[in-house]
């Protein structure tokens, strides 16, 4: 019988999760300990939520987190103020306050954080004769706790959205430029068809890069020396590259039946698959990427197109496969010249 312990798997990096989250829980412990807070366990318990694995998911939580508390101590004081005392008036105040933030997550999430907020502050701050201090001591209970957790991820072991990034752009860019020696070969061995699956995954992991991409942007930014302008012009330059190559294999599995035609400029064609394929693997290693190949091979690929079509070499083709070959070459010499776009790229530190 299967048993998820007989696996012996090591994640270091869920590892320094386990121990992060830990240690933010001991720091908020020992922080709301010391100013003697009579709910302190929420801090500890605020601390405990907000830590992710990496810093920019930490940041974001963080800021859900003391932003929605906030709000919520807002609404559970006013609540308390408008409807004193315990029983109805307690459960009428419950029902609207908490009714009205779950409402508002349709606008923005934290309003889920500052529904729990007020479900604290109106059952426990209910019977308080301060309640406003009350209210005030738990913000800064939840405060240590988001505070903890903020000091720790990015202190200790800091996992960066962008570092994780640039790490998955290295296989991603390899997997892109042998994804485009398959439909490449496949054009040259007279149009054949090719997997309608081969670049699933190469588009799943495009959206992510762009997720991940979009999370360093919004919430890395100042607590990281990651060159992000970087990183998102490699994003992009992927995307183009799966845009293209969806094109590219939309086209190929698009025809009629019958033999497909040798192609006379399969030298250009070659050539230019293997440059923008240099290309490729160069942007995701990092490396200082030399375009002047991949120039040289688009200006041959496009006099040899224009010769050819001078010489009436199209004559041969019906129209749908005429239409089929230029729909492939123009996705493939767009994505070349996508590529060129990119201009040089920084090495990786």
């Amino acid at each position: 019988m299967f048993h998820p312990f007989n696996r012996l798997d090591y994640s270091p990096e869920h590892l320094r999760h386990g121990l992060k989250t830990g240690l933010a829980a001991v720091l908020a412990y020992a922080v709301v300990h010391a100013f003697r807070l009579e709910y302190g366990f929420w801090g500890v318990l605020s601390a405990v939520i907000v830590m992710q694995i990496n810093v920019a998911d930490s940041l974001r939580m963080c800021w859900y987190r003391l932003t929605g508390t906030i709000m919520g101590a807002a609404i559970g004081i006013l609540t308390l103020l408008a409807l004193p005392g315990p029983g109805w008036p307690m459960a009428l105040g419950l029902f609207l306050s908490v009714g009205f933030c779950a409402y508002m997550t349709r606008y923005n999430p934290r309003f889920m954080m500052a529904a729990i907020t007020v479900v604290i502050i109106v059952v426990a701050g209910s019977e308080e004769e301060h309640r406003i201090l009350f209210g005030l001591h738990r913000i800064l209970e939840i405060g240590i706790g988001v505070g903890s957790a903020f000091l720790v991820t990015v202190l200790i072991w800091p996992r960066r959205a962008g570092s994780t990034l640039r790490e998955q752009l290295r296989s991603r860019f390899a997997e892109a430029a042998r994804c485009h020696e398959i439909l490449v070969e496949a054009f040259l061995s007279k149009q054949t068809t090719v997997d309608p699956s081969l670049l699933a995954n190469l588009c799943a992991a495009s959206r992510l890069a762009r997720e991940l991409l979009t999370k360093a942007l919004r919430h890395e930014r100042l607590v990281s020396s990651e060159d992000l302008d970087t990183l998102s012009r490699r994003v992009t330059a992927l995307e183009n590259c799966v845009e293209q190559m969806r094109t590219m294999l939309r086209v190929l599995n698009d025809v009629e039946e019958g033999e497909g035609y040798d192609i006379i400029m399969a030298a250009q064609v070659r050539n230019l698959a293997q440059a923008a394929g240099d290309v490729m693997v160069a942007i995701g290693e990092g490396r200082e990427v030399v375009l002047n190949d991949l120039k040289k091979a688009v200006e041959s690929f496009e006099a040899r197109l224009e010769e050819l079509r001078a010489a009436g070499a199209t004559k041969r083709f019906n129209l749908r496969k005429l239409l089929q070959v230029f729909s492939f070459l123009h996705a493939m010499e767009s994505m070349a010249k996508g590529l060129l776009k990119t201009g040089s790229v920084r090495s990786d530190p």
